[in-house]
């Protein structure tokens, strides 16, 4: 176990990464931590990548929610029905990709807009969106700038017609990695 290759007692949460339907193992392997979780080795469990359907097959097959579905998530994939689902059922939705692949969006005129008018970064606005959604956004950065700038975003709020205006830029579940059809 992976716990104790790092040293520890236990590890606080461990993922399945995706759900891979055409090999069909995932309630398996959420079952697999689920007995992990039961003995100790793991605080929590959760998924990746998991649709709503997804996350009802192991939920049925385990009679256990995940804790976290982790989705790629951020304005241009807003995802809302999964964000439904997960919060009807308690699951934190954790966002990956949150400020977007590429920089398109962060030079969106819209959150440039907002961006000037709480005077941050375009890249705190889309993250405090995250925030306002309910959401646990997850910006990957090694610069320690950038990590400083990602976590000030906790002492201010956005308008409801600003993350109104910042959801109004989805795309729709098709612009989002589809989890039937891709996984590793």
């Amino acid at each position: 176990m992976s716990a104790r290759a790092l040293g520890l007692e236990w590890i606080d949460l461990m993922l399945i990464h995706w759900p891979n339907p055409r090999r069909d193992r995932y309630a398996e392997a959420f079952a697999g931590l689920v007995r992990l979780m039961d003995g100790g080795l793991l605080r929590a469990v959760g998924v990746s990548n998991f649709k709503p359907a997804h996350v009802e097959r192991v939920v049925g097959a385990t009679g256990i929610l995940p804790d976290v579905n982790q989705i790629e998530l951020n304005p241009y994939t807003a995802r809302p029905e999964a964000r439904a689902h997960d919060e009807g059922l308690g699951i934190v939705t954790q966002s990956w990709a949150p400020i977007g692949r590429g920089g398109a969006l962060l030079r969106e005129p819209v959150v440039a807009a907002i961006a000037e008018a709480h005077g941050r970064t375009p890249a705190q606005i889309v993250l405090r969106w995250h925030l306002e959604l309910g959401c646990v956004p997850i910006p990957k950065s090694s610069d320690p700038g950038r990590m400083r700038e990602n976590l000030a975003v906790f002492d201010f709020a956005l308008a409801p017609d600003e993350v109104a205006a910042l959801s109004a830029l989805d795309r729709g579940e098709a612009a989002a990695v589809d989890s039937d059809r891709y996984g590793h």
